[in-house]
Formats: C-alpha cells, sequence, structure tokens
C-alpha cells in the first residue's frame, strides 16, 4: 500500500469512528431520557399513593372495623349489673345457633324505652353462666341460662324475665 491509499484509510477510518462515536452518544441520551421519564413517573405514582393514603381512601390495613371499635349492646353475663341506665333489657341467646337467629330478628324491631343489651350465650365468656335448667338469681354465682331469655334489669337487679320462646316474642310483640 502507498502512502496515499494509507492516509485515504485513515480518513475513512476517522469518518467511521466518528459516526460510531454519534451514534453511542445517541444511545445514551436516549437512555437518559428514559432514565428521567421512568423517575418522573415514579415519583408522581408515589405521590398518588402517599395522597391515597393520608386521605383515606386506600387502607393499609384489612377489616371493616377498627380493632379500636367495640359495640357497646354487647353484654358479658359478669358485667351485666354494671351499666350507668337504672333501667334496662338483656336478651341472651345463643348468637351462633340457626335456631335462635330469630332473637336477634325480633330484637332488631324493638322500640322500646328500655336500651336493649344483648349476651351471646356462645361466647366464652359467658360459659360459666349456662346450665341444664335456667335459674335467674341476682346473684351471679347462681345464675344460669339454658336457652333464650330476656331480663328487665332495674337498680341492677332483675325485676323480671321472660324464659320461654313464647314469652319473648309476645314481649317485643307487644312494644
Amino acid at each position: 500500500m502507498n502512502k496515499k491509499q494509507m492516509i485515504k484509510e485513515q480518513k475513512r477510518l476517522k469518518a467511521e469512528r466518528k459516526e460510531v462515536e454519534k451514534l453511542f452518544k445517541d444511545d445514551k441520551e436516549i437512555l437518559n431520557v428514559f432514565k428521567i421519564a421512568l423517575g418522573v413517573i415514579l415519583f408522581i405514582g408515589l405521590i398518588y399513593v402517599g395522597i391515597n393514603i393520608f386521605n383515606g381512601t386506600w387502607k393499609l390495613t384489612k377489616g371493616s372495623k377498627p380493632a379500636t371499635e367495640i359495640d357497646q349492646s354487647m353484654l358479658i353475663a359478669g358485667t351485666m349489673f354494671d351499666k350507668e341506665e337504672t333501667e334496662y333489657l338483656v336478651l341472651a341467646y345463643d348468637m351462633k345457633s340457626e335456631k335462635d337467629a330469630f332473637y336477634g330478628a325480633l330484637a332488631s324491631n324493638y322500640s322500646g324505652e328500655k336500651h336493649l343489651y344483648y349476651l351471646d350465650l356462645s361466647s366464652g365468656f359467658n360459659t360459666i353462666f349456662i346450665g341444664k335448667k335456667t335459674v335467674i338469681s341476682n346473684d351471679l354465682s347462681k345464675l344460669k341460662f339454658s336457652g333464650a331469655t330476656l331480663l328487665q334489669i332495674k337498680g341492677n337487679k332483675i325485676t323480671k324475665s321472660y324464659v320461654s320462646e313464647k314469652e319473648i316474642i309476645k314481649f317485643f310483640s307487644q312494644k
């Protein structure tokens, strides 16, 4: 190869090198633009998620009721005489039993003056108050439920009790 051909070849190689460098430079610019666009999208997404969590639109925990919410109409037999009202009703029945489910429906229509509390006989807290025979007593150590029972309480004492299905239905039907 002579000198002229070598110089020509070098120029051609330099031109090719410049073209290849320009292509790589364009690829790097495209990659940088892509990284910036991805970063902006992620930032906007994080702001969107944060706003929805902060406003309460999205919940981070499962369940419909907060853990701190307590149903005030439910009683434990051991605390049944500790209510602030002077006169109230307590409907005790097995809330898990299909046979006793109608007591809840019956009581849901109650609109009397006295506050109505519920006592779940299927609850583990109330098992010591379940017996073969119903014993109505103001002494909690003697009190026993053998089935659905409606109690009227006045002044921390049981004033009236309805122990049969017919009596309970009659009470809720007349009010």
